[in-house]
């Protein structure tokens, strides 16, 4: 009997070819997958070089930051009127700015009363500038005068606009960390009676960034309740009574307009902001405030908030022992 030929079945025709299109399909994930680890990682070490990068650029002008802030207030510390006694005062009243108030014409008219509010002289201006001062003055023009809160800061204050100094220094060289300004609302005048001072919430601590523990710690309140601001001509004294965190949304019911008073028009007007003021702050601080007090105010970004510092001068009467007392009742509220 005759065999048959064994013949290859129909469906297992080619399975060499498919064995050897899977194999290139199997290199071909192999080398994708290789070429995926191998963009993450060059993902992953760009991110980490930039991230690098990043870190080195913050730590480098935090330490320029510092240095500089330093550096000014030795140099202001060592201009102290030691040298001023051997020789004759010479009057700076024509190098010194005068920030003279609006025209005449253009202040709203109002009762005698109001005006004589208006009126009101709340700083000195003109005459003999502080030696420390008039050095700096003429190292920047813009110097306006010098903020110091014991242990917390001691930086020099400019007054330009309200966007050159967010981002240079006082030598007007480019630094994100930015001056301290006096807002260019609340420009420095005799009549000015409330200055308000903006400046960045750095996290390494330097401008405003320290002001945060203000809202954090009341015993840091306590121990810090006192902020020296001298002006081109004199040394003011302030002590705080009112710690905000103020948001920006008039509908909020943390909205307070802080930066709309350079002046107030009435003693009513400038009583019932300093009673919001009170109202809004964190803590209670039993301080009297009255219409002649002169304010100063300091501002700061936290989150998309603001922490708002308001501060009123220390009458010629009072005492730091005294106030101290006064302070040391605060409680939060």
């Amino acid at each position: 009997m005759r065999r048959r030929k064994h013949r290859r079945p129909a469906q297992t025709q080619g399975i060499g070819e498919f064995r050897s299109h899977d194999r290139r399909s199997v290199k071909k994930r192999r080398r994708y997958r290789k070429l995926m680890r191998q963009g993450v990682l060059v993902l992953l070490c760009a991110v980490i070089l930039l991230s690098a990068f990043m870190v080195v650029s913050i730590v480098g002008r935090s330490i320029r930051t510092r240095r500089l802030n330093r550096e000014l207030a030795e140099r202001r510390d060592q201009m102290e009127p030691v040298a001023l006694s051997t020789e004759t005062p010479q009057p700076v009243a024509t190098d010194v700015p005068v920030f003279a108030d609006e025209p005449e014409e253009t202040m709203e008219p109002a009762p005698t009363a109001e005006a004589s509010q208006q009126r009101t002289s709340f700083h000195r201006i003109l005459g003999q500038a502080l030696p420390n001062m008039e050095q700096l003055y003429y190292e920047n023009r813009d110097l306006t005068g010098w903020i110091e809160i014991p242990e917390v800061l001691s930086l020099p204050v400019v007054y330009k606009d309200n966007s050159y100094y967010l981002t240079h220094d006082f030598y007007k060289n480019k630094n994100a960390s930015g001056t301290i300004f006096l807002d260019k609302n609340h420009r420095f005048s005799e009549h000015t009676q409330n200055l308000l001072l903006h400046g960045h919430n750095m996290k390494d601590g330097t401008m405003f960034g320290r002001l945060t523990q203000y809202l954090q710690d009341i015993d840091y309140l306590k121990r810090h309740a006192f902020v020296n601001y001298d002006t081109l001509w004199e040394k003011e004294q302030y002590v705080i009574f009112s710690v905000m965190r103020v948001s920006l949304d008039v509908k909020s019911d943390q909205f307070i307009n802080y930066f709309s008073y350079p002046t107030f028009k009435s003693e009513r007007e400038f009583e019932n902001y300093v009673r919001q003021a009170q109202l809004h702050s964190q803590y209670a601080i039993p301080l009297d405030i009255q219409p002649s007090d002169a304010l100063l105010t300091l501002s700061t970004c936290i989150d998309e908030d603001r922490l708002v510092i308001v501060c009123r001068r220390i009458r010629e009467n009072e005492s730091r022992t005294g106030l101290r007392q006064t302070i040391n009742l605060a409680v939060r509220q």
